[in-house]
């Protein structure tokens, strides 16, 4: 229905937007009052406090395990990368999509789908495949 429509729409946009804070993150070193400032003003999570609160708790989740994360990360990439060699962009995507998958409720194939989404908006051509097939690993 229209409702369930708009839920997984506003939750769409605040992983996109959880993303985009953690990429901020990750290349110039914001902090989480830097990231919710620039979140706080998309309009769609303005009118959606519960997509707001995941997206602030998706960040949250993500800077506070960041680095288990990325050692996780880097045992399913193949051998000889380090997580570093990959694009800000596509460490941000792994980051929130790990998260999500490790520490919330939501049904691992929708954070899976969501995170090729969000990388065939937002990387190189192949970077989805490559994304999907870490994700996988990291459910199993």
């Amino acid at each position: 229905t229209r409702c369930r429509y708009r839920f997984h729409y506003q939750r769409q946009i605040a992983r996109e937007k959880a993303i985009i804070g953690i990429y901020q993150n990750l290349a110039v070193g914001a902090d989480k009052q830097d990231i919710m400032n620039y979140v706080k003003h998309d309009d769609v999570l303005k009118e959606g406090l519960s997509a707001m609160t995941f997206c602030e708790s998706l960040i949250d989740i993500v800077l506070k395990n960041k680095e288990s994360y990325i050692k996780l990360i880097e045992k399913y990439l193949k051998r000889g990368w380090t997580f570093n060699r990959l694009s800000k962009m596509e460490q941000a995507i792994l980051l929130v999509a790990t998260a999500e998958i490790l520490d919330t409720e939501t049904d691992e194939r929708v954070v899976i789908n969501e995170a090729v989404i969000n990388a065939k908006s937002f990387c190189d051509e192949g970077s989805y495949k490559f994304i999907n097939g870490i994700l996988h690993k990291v459910v199993s």
